[in-house]
């Protein structure tokens, strides 16, 4: 399975999360979320104008924006 990052997968797909890139505060913040290693993920809606994206995550919906999505490392799993 290829790495990719939340904001390449597709509506529908579901991964695991393998690593948070960026800013401690970022990182802390995601985590307080539910987003943290081996976590699985489900992409779900995208807002009309591309930004936010909403995810599924430990029970939990959570929308994030675009430039959080792309600091978010995962596994794809199959859909």
């Amino acid at each position: 399975m290829a790495a990719m990052t939340l904001f390449d997968l597709p509506h529908g797909s579901r991964g695991t999360v393998s690593k948070i890139e960026g800013e401690n505060r970022l990182k802390r913040r995601l985590s307080e979320m539910g987003l943290v290693k081996g976590a699985q993920v489900e992409a779900r809606q995208t807002a009309p104008l591309g930004d936010p994206r909403l995810y599924a995550v430990a029970g939990f919906q959570l929308s994030l924006r675009n430039e959080e999505a792309r600091s978010v490392l995962l596994e794809a799993l199959a859909s």
